[in-house]
């Protein structure tokens, strides 16, 4: 079900049967707009078909809400189910596997580091230099 070489890399992604993607645990606070109501939310996990956001009363199954997510032009994205301060997104068009990528190693909960996905780790400011043998 999972082809994409990049799932393969995320061990300890809760799986749920019957979902389209691996769902993966954020603690990010994300601004976002419903109606004409802009508030600060917390994004609980991400896909890349959706995420599940904390901090808004119930809304409508099938109301827009734009989530505003780090370094992203604006995600539109319809309610799925909504309870009591938490409610279920699905993206009007699914995150690139390398968005999805990125979002994961510099915000989720103990996954990905940058080196892993290819890039260089930010720089520490702590660091020594390094030393070459001559």
């Amino acid at each position: 079900m999972f082809d994409e070489p990049m799932f393969d890399r995320f061990g300890e992604v809760e799986q749920i049967k019957g979902r389209r993607a691996k769902r993966l645990g954020f603690e990010l606070p994300v601004r976002c707009k419903h109606g004409l109501v802009r508030s600060t939310v917390m994004l609980k996990d991400l896909t890349t078909h959706g995420a599940r956001i904390e901090g808004i009363p119930p809304q409508r199954i099938g109301e827009s809400i734009t989530l505003f997510l780090p370094g992203l032009s604006p995600k539109i994205a319809f309610v799925m189910w909504s309870e009591t301060k938490t409610s279920g997104l699905e993206f009007e068009l699914p995150l690139h596997e390398n968005v999805f990528a990125t979002l994961v190693a510099d915000y989720a909960i103990g996954h990905l580091q940058r080196l892993e996905l290819g890039r260089a780790a930010p720089a520490r400011p702590d660091a020594r230099p390094a030393r070459h043998a001559a």
